[in-house]
């Protein structure tokens, strides 16, 4: 996907931002408060969702869409963890009948909720000011590849209603910046041990998915994760807007190794599309209403920086 013209010039916010060392707010292993579920409980044939508590002692209460079922428990669990003791389980089983689709998915840098240090840390469009998501995560040995997409990390931007113009054809807000595995019909390797994942933004030119690589407008990175590893992750975004357009920079590392540096346009300006302004993050699991499949991921050791 080709930058707007005026994200390629680096704005003085761009380029002190590149220089600036965001300070650390918040800080989460899941080794503090809650308990974690026991090894032997047996699982029940529909499994808890649990909220999970979070850096100022109130609960972090995940979203969950009708007709989602877990497969395992999902919430702290103290067994098979990047850093011991515990770490954060979601895992989802195949739908209940007549949902639209399933979700369960953990906010951990609100758009609503109040956040350490107060609102004015708050992630916004158009803010000018840097902000870095870092997590581990590891999908479980038997993860099945989803037969449609499945979302695991997500920028998470709400469509306000009644506020700002109605485009024909365009959908605001929503995940407009994504990690999420490769369905079925896309995946290019035959092995059952390795998972095919994309990085991808949306804005109102990219809202739309066919072949899950950098064909697409707004895929930034195809690669792959291996099950019942961890990988770690690291993005530094930074929000700008011009007029009716939004955008910034993006960067992302796998591991340490950077595999996205991209300047273009991402989000929905909210003056233009009836957007929410306010933005959040989220890790957990988001998917269409499959009726095969289940898949359980792993989190820990995440952190965000101002």
């Amino acid at each position: 996907m080709k930058p707007t013209p005026w994200l390629l010039i680096p704005a003085a916010g761009l380029a002190s931002a590149a220089m600036a060392a965001p300070r650390p707010l918040l800080t989460m292993n899941f080794d503090k408060g809650g308990q974690a579920p026991s090894a032997k409980a047996p699982i029940a044939p529909i499994a808890p969702i649990a909220t999970i508590p979070g850096p100022d002692g109130a609960n972090i209460r995940p979203t969950i869409d009708k007709g989602t079922r877990p497969a395992l428990s999902s919430g702290i669990v103290s067994s098979g963890c990047l850093s011991p003791p515990n770490c954060l389980r979601v895992s989802m089983a195949p739908t209940q009948p007549g949902a639209a689709k399933n979700k369960i998915m953990y906010s951990f840098w609100s758009h609503y909720r109040a956040l350490p240090g107060g609102a004015a840390n708050r992630f916004r469009i158009g803010d000018d000011k840097p902000l870095q998501f870092q997590f581990a995560m590891k999908l479980d040995p038997n993860y099945d590849t989803p037969p449609h997409q499945m979302i695991h990390f997500q920028v998470f931007q709400a469509a306000s209603t009644g506020k700002g113009r109605k485009v024909p054809g365009i959908e605001p807000g929503g995940p407009i910046l994504s990690l999420r595995i490769v369905p079925q019909s896309r995946r290019s390797t035959e092995s059952d041990q390795v998972q095919e994942f994309i990085i991808v933004v949306r804005n109102p030119a990219a809202t739309k998915l066919y072949y899950y690589g950098t064909r697409d407008p707004g895929v930034l990175y195809r690669g792959t994760m291996r099950k019942g590893v961890w990988t770690r992750f690291n993005f530094e975004l930074l929000s700008v807007e011009k007029g009716s357009e939004t955008g910034g920079r993006i960067r992302a590392f796998m591991n340490g190794r950077q595999i996205v540096d991209y300047r273009g346009a991402w989000g929905f300006s909210p003056t233009a599309y009836g957007a929410w302004r306010d933005l959040g993050l989220e890790l957990g699991a988001y998917r269409s209403a499959d009726k095969t499949g289940t898949q359980t991921v792993y989190f820990d050791n995440i952190a965000v920086s101002r």
